[in-house]
């Protein structure tokens, strides 16, 4: 069983979208390295970001919309 996963890329302007497979386990680093995103982070669908271990196949659902976002953004800077 696999779920098919919508990646956005913050900061794209909304241009840039990557359809993802991901199997059972699959952990939020292995998404982000399959998609050669060095420095990112998957935001949760609730919000907060995801840990780079965390297993996000059970907590995302088939066809979910999920970000990449820098890890290095600094907030009101």
């Amino acid at each position: 069983m696999e779920k098919r996963l919508i990646i956005g890329i913050a900061g794209s302007e909304g241009k840039e979208f990557h359809d993802v497979q991901i199997l059972p386990n699959t952990r939020a680093a292995d998404v982000l390295k399959g998609l050669n995103l060095t420095g990112f982070h998957l935001a949760k669908p609730e919000g907060g970001m995801f840990a780079r271990e965390d297993n996000i196949f059970d907590a995302v659902a088939d066809g979910q919309k999920l970000y990449a976002t820098k890890a290095d953004v600094e907030a009101g800077a």
